[in-house]
Parts: structure tokens; C-alpha cells; sequence
């Protein structure tokens, strides 16, 4: 449930994009990622595939999949400023290339779903929280070798608060013009029979 509207002064300024951007959110996931669950061997790379040679090394791809709004939007105004926020599940997919793959995805779950992450997240940024993930899945990979490899994906569920600030309208800037006055009959209508 959203919090009703409220009426305090914003000292936020104006912004027209939302924050915290993807490239925030990503960059928080990622350095949660090697901080805290991905094995020192392993590399970890934001974005889809694109041709390029894959590392030498075992990799993660990661990317976001999904945004989904949670409930309305919240208004807070402030005095020259209106604060919509609104919270967001964003999903975001490991696509996880070596051996042990599966484990590793495993590995990366099981600390996800853990209060620890949410602490975590809470220590660096007040407005995302890990919230759930999905099932591994096993797909076949093929190199360009034609050589097979483990492959798994797993997608990571994100809350994220939402914000985005613009300008309000004010009772000081608001101009008025004058109406003029039109003579009316004096005599009453006589009633629709």
C-alpha cells in the first residue's frame, strides 16, 4: 500500500529522470555481486551479447529484463516542487558461462534471498532491496568452436523506490484576469409548462 499524499517542503531540486538510474542499479548489483557471492575466478559483465570473443575466464552476463510498477505513484509537494515516487520490481538475468555454472548460481540465490543482502544494500542505498529470486535454469551452449559449455540463467528480483522530481505549481505564480459582469433580465423566467 502507498502512504496517502503529503504536504511537506521538498529541498530536493528538480530532476527529469528517474533515480536511481539503471546504471546505479546495475553498478550496485554488480558490486554486490563481487563483493559478496561471485568466486574471485569468475568475471562479471553488464549488457547482452554482441559478437565479441568471450573472456577467457568464466563469466556472468548481467542485464535487466523486466520493470514492473508495485502500486500508484506518490505525490509529495514541497513549494515549488512536486516528488512522485513509486516502488518498482525490477528483474534483472544472470546468464552464468563455465563449469559450475549451476553451482555458482546456486551459490548466488542462496546469499541473495539471505537478510544479510538486504542489510547490505541498506548500508549503501536506502531506496532498493533485494526481494526474491527465480528458478535455475540449464540451457546448452554452444561455442563458436562448436565446442559445448555450462550454461545456466537465473533472474534476481530488485525492489526499487523510484523518485522523480519536477516543479509545482504555486498560489504565488498563479495569474488571474477579471470576469465581467452581463446584465441579466429582471423578470424571472416563467416556468416549462
Amino acid at each position: 500500500m502507498v502512504p496517502p499524499d503529503s504536504h511537506t517542503p521538498d529541498p530536493t531540486e528538480v530532476t527529469t529522470q528517474l533515480i536511481p538510474t539503471e546504471s546505479t542499479i546495475m553498478h550496485m548489483v554488480g558490486d554486490w555481486l563481487t563483493e559478496v557471492a561471485l568466486p574471485a575466478d569468475w568475471a562479471l559483465i553488464q549488457g547482452q551479447q554482441n559478437r565479441l570473443p568471450p573472456p577467457a575466464q568464466r563469466f556472468i552476463v548481467m542485464q535487466t529484463i523486466t520493470r514492473r510498477p508495485l502500486a500508484t505513484n506518490r505525490h509529495v509537494y514541497g513549494h515549488t516542487t512536486t516528488t512522485i515516487t513509486q516502488p518498482v520490481e525490477l528483474a534483472i538475468q544472470l546468464t552464468a558461462y563455465g563449469d559450475d555454472a549451476i553451482t555458482t548460481l546456486g551459490t548466488i540465490s542462496t546469499l541473495w534471498r539471505d537478510p544479510a543482502a538486504v542489510s547490505w544494500f541498506q548500508q549503501k542505498r536506502d531506496d532498493m532491496a533485494p526481494l526474491n529470486t527465480g528458478s535455475i535454469m540449464q540451457h546448452s551452449f554452444i561455442t563458436a568452436e562448436q565446442q559445448y559449455e555450462d550454461s545456466a540463467t537465473l533472474t534476481l528480483l530488485l525492489i526499487i523506490q523510484t523518485r522523480l522530481c519536477r516543479s509545482a505549481e504555486t498560489a504565488l505564480a498563479l495569474s488571474m484576469s477579471s470576469i465581467r459582469e452581463v446584465d441579466l433580465p429582471s423578470q424571472p423566467l416563467s416556468p416549462i409548462s
